[in-house]
């Protein structure tokens, strides 16, 4: 009776050294692993956000009164604008929405200073460049803000009575991000995204290669069984996908001045259940294919643009459709950015985090099982 052989860790451990020196010899597939992930993440840590500053205001002042020039400057003095004054005709206005060389116009009317003096109110009128409905409503909500401000100033310089107006104060205070920064929600975010994209992407063109540069041969010669090559081959991305994280960890906090508030321990425990999905996926890419350039884009449209758009890294998943939401539910990078949001900006722990924990498990588990099943120690 023929009994399957066991394991050898000492042949694992041999062809996790090779691939390991492979990588190191080869500086371009070393760069892509590590110092493009790094670079990445600088440049699009300052590049994604969404907090939106120096907006363009062209404004027209048909009053040319104390009291709009004092508008004027209430508006310049919110730190949100970029205030330029209007020339040319009035009806030239909505052209410059069109050039873009406006964000929000704003006309203030010759009795501007007449109705306030009488105590009316006054209105201006804006037009704002709705095409980026984002930049449009965050737009109207800083401007109508910054009249907010102005209105109050003038009501407490011009009242005068012994009893002051009832009024209502709003005393707010924000959790885990004080100052509402973006940059606090994306940045750690990219730690997964680039996570994926490098892992996956190197991962799924990996056995290919070795049937491209006809090396496979030499590979089934050897009495390496799948599994031992399966693992050979998938270990030293485990290595440098925890390499990336410290790196990475060390740029979101040391550079970008994020605080990780959670457990540093849970912070590589969750990501190493993460890497089984990324690696999985990629292994399981290329048992489907022949070349790395259909490994290349079977990942990039079929792989990496669905778990970006839909796993919340952008938009939230709660204000997709309710079809779209369900899709969602499947993307296992959705519950990385779960785990390591709450890990930096909550501070929270197993507690909170061990259900997504566990669909990253379960997820790592079914897809590495499934290429397993696919992957065959042979050249087709």
């Amino acid at each position: 009776m023929n009994r399957t052989p066991p394991i050898s860790f000492h042949r694992i451990k041999v062809l996790l050294v090779k691939e390991l020196t492979q990588i190191r010899r080869d500086r371009s597939l070393f760069g892509i692993l590590v110092i493009a992930p790094l670079f990445q993440l600088m440049i699009m840590g300052y590049a994604a956000n969404t907090d939106i500053r120096n907006i363009t205001l062209t404004l027209r002042d048909n009053d040319h009164s104390p009291q709009s020039r004092e508008y004027a400057q209430a508006l310049a003095a919110s730190g949100y604008f970029t205030l330029t004054p209007a020339t040319g005709p009035e009806s030239a206005d909505g052209d410059r929405l069109v050039a873009s060389q406006a964000g929000l116009v704003v006309t203030i009317p010759p009795d501007f200073s007449k109705c306030l003096v009488n105590r009316r109110p006054a209105t201006v009128q804006v037009l704002v460049d709705g095409a980026d409905s984002n930049f449009g409503v965050n737009g109207l909500n800083y401007l109508q803000k910054a009249t907010r401000l102005f209105s109050a100033r003038l009501i407490r310089l011009e009242n005068t009575g012994t009893v002051p107006p009832p009024s209502v104060t709003v005393e707010s205070r924000a959790w885990f991000n004080p100052r509402l920064l973006s940059r606090y929600y994306m940045v750690p975010a990219l730690m997964g995204v680039l996570l994926l994209v490098t892992t996956m992407l190197v991962t799924s063109m990996s056995l290919v290669k070795e049937r491209e540069e006809g090396t496979m041969e030499q590979l089934i010669v050897t009495p390496l069984r799948p599994v031992e090559l399966m693992l050979g081959k998938l270990l030293p991305f485990v290595v440098i996908g925890f390499m990336e994280i410290t790196l990475t960890l060390g740029v979101i906090v040391g550079v970008f001045g994020i605080p990780l508030r959670g457990n540093v321990f849970w912070l590589y425990a969750f990501s190493g259940l993460f890497l089984l999905t990324t690696l999985g996926l990629g292994l399981f890419i290329s048992t489907l294919v022949k070349t790395q350039q259909q490994a290349m884009m079977t990942a990039a449209f079929f792989v990496l643009m669905p778990f970006v758009l839909l796993s919340g890294f952008i938009f939230p998943v709660e204000n997709m459709p309710p079809a779209i939401q369900v899709l969602a539910q499947w993307i296992p990078l959705k519950y990385y950015l779960e785990i390591v949001r709450g890990l930096f900006l909550k501070g929270t722990g197993w507690n909170e985090l061990w259900h997504p924990a566990l669909i990253l498990l379960l997820w790592g588990i079914g897809i590495l099982m499934l290429a397993s099943l696919k992957f065959r120690k042979r050249l087709d």
